[in-house]
């Protein structure tokens, strides 16, 4: 094996992003002490569930699932287009010493129980799952959405007639919270659907800039400003800049528009889960922050 450091972007429970410099060796010996876990013993059936829960979180956060056992020599090598489903087809078995190979399904369920648990253990008055068809109906969305799945939960607590809720009360709580995440998007998509046809209406007609402050020295009159800078050329790139970012972020609105108006919100929430590298939109909601907070920096700088 080579000791060579490759640099990994992998992603904690809180979707953040961090930078991870480790060695081959490292990286197995990692997955090694993962599947010495695994086998260690745990008596009750809800600890079985977060010890597995915890263990393939790590895989997944560490992107541990892009090593590949190779029987023939007995080692793992790297391979980076490998995805996680792989991973539980291909290794899982021989990994957990399990008779058949992990499902998605079944690794999905683990992992969102595991996420679920730990998050409700801020909560007061709320209850933790206590099995895992409890949290069955919700597994897509606390693997994509763990504080809408928080509500669902509390939604089904709050009305469940035992002491903790079904996998059938879970269900219903989560088609009733859909149902009102449903018409919130409904009114957001009606405010972007209007500007949407604000924009294109704009686009068709010419367009004519209002006369406001507009500059009372031309260019050729001033060439240069306080005998350094060229006022024409920064003037353009300082505009042509905004058209840009306006243009972009333009693309970026209706891309997430059309989108979501074909497949619906839930459908971009599962596109989180997918690894496509740098193109993963994981960290789709912390990238829209960056960009908030990036409006915010240019403001503080004009007013400086």
């Amino acid at each position: 094996m080579t000791t060579e450091l490759s640099k990994t972007e992998v992603v904690n429970d809180n979707s953040e992003i961090i930078l991870s410099y480790q060695t081959l060796e490292e990286k197995v010996q990692a997955l090694e002490s993962l599947k010495v876990k695994w086998k260690e013993g745990v008596i009750r059936e809800k600890d079985i569930y977060l010890q597995r829960g915890e263990i393939l979180r790590k895989i997944v956060n560490n992107k541990l699932y892009k090593l590949k056992y190779d029987e023939n020599t007995d080692s793992f090598k790297e391979v980076n287009d490998r995805e996680f489903e792989d991973f539980l087809k291909e290794d899982s078995k021989f990994l957990f010493n399990t008779e058949k190979s992990l499902t998605l399904n079944t690794a999905n369920n683990y992992q969102a129980f595991y996420l679920l648990y730990n998050k409700m253990l801020s909560h007061k008055h709320v209850y933790e799952p206590k099995y895992i068809r409890q949290v069955i109906p919700v597994t897509n969305l606390v693997l994509s959405d763990i504080d809408n799945a928080v509500e669902v939960w509390k939604g089904a607590y709050d009305s469940c007639k035992k002491n903790y809720p079904t996998q059938d009360e879970v269900n219903q709580a989560f088609i009733v919270h859909s149902r009102d995440r449903v018409k919130a998007t409904q009114r957001a998509m009606n405010v972007i659907r209007k500007d949407y046809k604000q924009a294109i209406f704009e686009k068709e007609k010419t367009y004519e800039e209002p006369e406001v402050n507009k500059p009372t020295i031309s260019i050729p009159e001033l060439q240069k400003y306080n005998g350094s800078v060229d006022a024409g050329l920064t003037c353009k790139a300082i505009a042509s800049s905004y058209h840009q970012a306006k243009e972009a972020l333009s693309s970026f609105k209706f891309t997430l528009y059309n989108f979501i108006q074909e497949n619906s919100i839930e459908a971009l929430n599962e596109l989180k889960s997918v690894d496509v590298g740098v193109y993963s939109i994981n960290d789709l909601d912390n990238k829209i922050k960056v960009l908030e907070e990036d409006l915010i920096k240019i403001k503080v700088l004009l007013d400086s």
